[in-house]
C-alpha cells in the first residue's frame, strides 16, 4: 500500500505493523549515525596530551608559536620544544605509553615520512635532547613490528617492553634500556643500517662521533651524569585528570626562521611534510628572506618561492616562410 503525504517532504509513518517497522528502521539509522559520529570523533582525537609541565616549553603548530600548558591536546606534526631550564614535560598517549622530555629537547608528534619507503609512521620523532619513553609494563615483551614508538635521525625504536632513555646531540646518539627489553633500528644518512637489534634491560647503545655503534652492558658515566633529574622518579599517570578537558595553547606569535631552521634542514622525508605546513610563511617577510638566503640547506623551497622558474617554456612558432624555398 502506498503512503500518503500531507505535503512534499512531510510523510506520516505507516500504521500498525508498518509503524513498528518504520520506527525500528528509524531507530537503527539513528544508532548507526550516532556510532559513525562517535567513530569519526574518536578517529580525529589527538594522540597525546601534555600532563606534566615543569618548566618552560613551547608549541609550534602550523605557522604559529604557542605557550604550552598542561591539558593541551597535541595534533599530528605539532612540534614541542623545551627550554634550557625545563625539568620535565610529559606527553601521555591515549593507549598508555608516555614520553618524558628533558631540557633543550625538540620532538615532532606523529611525523610523516613523505616518499620514504619501508619506514613506518611513528608516534614521535626526536630531533635533539633527552627523552624517556615508557611503553609496556616492565617484564613484558616489546611490541613486534608496527610503527616505531619513537623515531630519530640516529635510530628508531620499533618496540619498547619497559622504559628507554634516549639522548641525542650533534655528535652522540645513545639509548639506555632502563627496564624491559626493547628493539632498536639504527639509521644513518636517512636510511636504515643493518637489522633491528635487541636491547635487554640494563644494556646501553652508544654511537659517538665517527666511532662505530656498540652495545655495552651498562651506560657510560657521562650519560648517567647528564641524566635529567625528572627522569629518576617513577611518576603515576595523570591522563585521567585531563580526560574531559581541552586546554587551548596560548598564542605567542609567528614562527621565526631560527626556530624552524634545524627542521628545514632535517631528513628529506620530514622536510616535505613540514613544507606543506609552513607554506604560508613563504609570503614576503623575514621568514621568506631567510629561506632565500639559506636556500642551499633546503633547495626544495625554491619551487615554492619562485614558481615562475618552473613554468613550462612557451613554444616558439616557426618564423613565417621558414623552410620554404
Amino acid at each position: 500500500m502506498r503512503r500518503r503525504c500531507a505535503a512534499p517532504g512531510r510523510c506520516a509513518a505507516p500504521a500498525d505493523g508498518g509503524r513498528r517497522r518504520w520506527l525500528a528502521g528509524a531507530a537503527g539509522l539513528l544508532a548507526l549515525g550516532a556510532a559513525a559520529g562517535a567513530a569519526a570523533q574518536a578517529g580525529a582525537a589527538p594522540r597525546a596530551t601534555v600532563t606534566i609541565l615543569d618548566g618552560a616549553a613551547r608549541l609550534l603548530r602550523g605557522a604559529g608559536r604557542f605557550d604550552l600548558a598542561e591539558g593541551v591536546r597535541l595534533q599530528p606534526l605539532d612540534i614541542v620544544e623545551t627550554g634550557p631550564q625545563a625539568r620535565l614535560v610529559r606527553l601521555e598517549f591515549a593507549d598508555g605509553p608516555a614520553l618524558d622530555l628533558g631540557p633543550e629537547t625538540r620532538v615532532l608528534i606523529e611525523p610523516r615520512f613523505v616518499g620514504e619507503r619501508g619506514r613506518s609512521q611513528a608516534r614521535a620523532y626526536l630531533l635533539a635532547g633527552w627523552a624517556k619513553l615508557s611503553g609496556a609494563p616492565p617484564g613484558s615483551r616489546p611490541v613486534a613490528g608496527g610503527p616505531p614508538l619513537l623515531a630519530s635521525p640516529a635510530f628508531d625504536l620499533p618496540g619498547v617492553g619497559g622504559s628507554v632513555v634516549v639522548a641525542l646531540g650533534p655528535s652522540r646518539a645513545q639509548a639506555f634500556a632502563e627496564a624491559g627489553e626493547s628493539r632498536l633500528q639504527e639509521r644513518e644518512g636517512g636510511s636504515a643500517v643493518g637489522s633491528p637489534r635487541s636491547l635487554r634491560g640494563g644494556e646501553f647503545f652508544s654511537r659517538t662521533g665517527a666511532t662505530p655503534a656498540a652495545v655495552l652492558p651498562r651506560p657510560l658515566p657521562d650519560f648517567v651524569q647528564g641524566l635529567p633529574r625528572g627522569f629518576l622518579d617513577t611518576l603515576p599517570s595523570r591522563a585521567a585528570l585531563f580526560k574531559d578537558r581541552d586546554v587551548p595553547p596560548k598564542p605567542a606569535g609567528e614562527i621565526a626562521y631560527a626556530e624552524a631552521r634545524d627542521w628545514l634542514a632535517g631528513e628529506p622525508s620530514l622536510r616535505r611534510a613540514l613544507m606543506n605546513r609552513w607554506r604560508p610563511l613563504a609570503r614576503p617577510g623575514a621568514f621568506r628572506d631567510a629561506l632565500v638566503a639559506n636556500m642551499a640547506a633546503h633547495p626544495e623551497w625554491d619551487r615554492v618561492l619562485f614558481p615562475e622558474k618552473y613554468l613550462p617554456r612557451p613554444v616558439t612558432p616557426p618564423a613565417a616562410g621558414a623552410g620554404v624555398r
